[in-house]
């Protein structure tokens, strides 16, 4: 499983986690769509879902399709199977049952088909140092303390809510955002604290045959 570093907002990185020669893609939480219309461009079908109606009035001008739907009560209407790769970015922590929806959604990824996700990291720094010292968690409009947040993951929380699911992570990148003393910290200290440091983690998850991870397959991971 591959570990590796990146910088806040790498749209075009993420995107090339989508993996070569997928066809059908499911982009759940699609917002205006910006994220794949480029995706369109290369033949490959992008299916949207978003609840909010003037987002996904825009979305329709740039995808195949897109549902107007509150994507955890949607049934989508196609196939077993059908989609090569399922992308989430910054969606998992707005639903109120996560793990639910990845169970629902894996029907509809074919087998060995993969999912892509960007997810923030409430272990970091900035959260930890307002909450020890200052003692507050105050929400905000964005960020890692979105108003609209139902959930918080931790990499731990992440790997689980993955295995649990049905899934292996194959990849995991890190978004790290730090001043430059905290990076240089983190350089001397052989990267202990990347855990801290990281904002932001890029998922890149296989379904597994058989259906959810067993306590064997979550041992074998150490989860």
């Amino acid at each position: 499983m591959a570990t590796s570093s990146r910088k806040k907002d790498k749209r075009e990185y993420f995107l090339s986690l989508v993996p070569p020669g997928a066809k059908k893609v499911l982009d759940v939480g699609c917002a205006d769509g910006g994220l794949c219309a480029g995706l369109t461009q290369k033949s490959i079908e992008v299916i949207g879902l978003e609840k909010d109606g003037d987002s996904c009035a825009k979305a329709r001008e740039k995808l195949n399709k897109v549902f107007l739907a509150d994507i955890e009560k949607f049934d989508l209407p196609y196939p077993k199977e059908y989609f090569d790769c399922i992308i989430y970015a910054d969606v998992l922590e707005h639903l109120f049952d996560p793990l639910a929806l990845l169970k629902k959604h894996i029907d509809y990824l074919r087998d060995g088909g993969y999912i892509v996700a960007s997810i923030p990291n409430i272990r970091y720094y900035k959260v930890i140092i307002r909450l020890a010292i200052g003692g507050t968690w105050d929400y905000s409009d964005d960020g890692l303390l979105d108003k609209s947040h139902m959930r918080f993951f931790t990499l731990l929380n992440i790997r689980e809510l993955f295995s649990e699911s049905g899934y292996e992570i194959v990849g995991i990148e890190r978004n790290l955002v730090a001043a430059r003393g905290f990076r240089l910290l983190n350089f001397l200290l052989f990267g202990m604290l990347k855990d801290f440091l990281t904002y932001q983690y890029y998922i890149k998850a296989r379904k597994l045959k058989g259906g959810p991870a067993t306590t064997a397959d979550r041992k074998k991971y150490k989860f």
